[in-house]
């Protein structure tokens, strides 16, 4: 998905290397963009911000990469807060 070249440049921007291992098991792959694996038989269960949000998740360099803060903030989850935000409120007019 996220292809070698960006996996090579991570590599040279904190000064890396692979096992030599690796070498020849690698090869040399492009980036794949995420509209790439939705199809006809998928599109209704792909959600624009489910895409976003796992872009965001992957990706090479931990400097580019969400935060656990980052990631429950994420558009992602608004149903999720959004609902225990109602949960909440029922409960604090049941305790009032």
């Amino acid at each position: 998905v996220l292809g070698t070249e960006e996996l090579f440049c991570y590599l040279d921007t904190y000064d890396l290397e692979l096992d030599p291992h690796f070498d020849g098991l690698l090869g040399k792959h492009s980036k794949k963009p995420w509209e790439k694996f939705v199809t006809n038989e998928n599109q209704h269960l792909v959600l624009e911000d489910a895409v976003d949000f796992v872009s965001k998740l992957l990706r090479y360099d931990h400097q580019e990469r969400l935060s656990a803060k980052e990631a429950m903030s994420h558009p992602y989850f608004a149903p999720v807060r959004e609902a225990a935000a109602a949960s909440a409120g029922m409960s604090d007019n049941v305790n009032n």
